[in-house]
């Protein structure tokens, strides 16, 4: 089946290009898989997680701060 014969060469031309698509493509994907499991970061169109405090938890500290600064204050009049 591979030699010369009635039905040619399944790659001439540009035929060869699609399969080279399709291999990028799937290289893509794994590579983000790859970063999505290692780093706990999703695909580029998910964004980042934040490991950090977040910001509920800031201004709940704020308020909460906010409040005993007020109950100081009306102690002291």
């Amino acid at each position: 089946m591979w030699g010369p014969g009635w039905w040619g060469a399944p790659m001439w031309g540009f035929w060869w290009i699609f399969p080279l698509i399709g291999f990028t493509i799937c290289l893509v994907f794994v590579i983000a898989m790859v970063r999505a499991m290692s780093s706990g970061r999703g695909f580029m169109c998910m964004g980042g997680h934040d490991r950090g405090p977040d910001e509920t938890a800031e201004l709940r500290r704020e308020v909460r701060e906010l409040r005993e600064e007020i109950s100081r204050l009306k102690g002291a009049r």
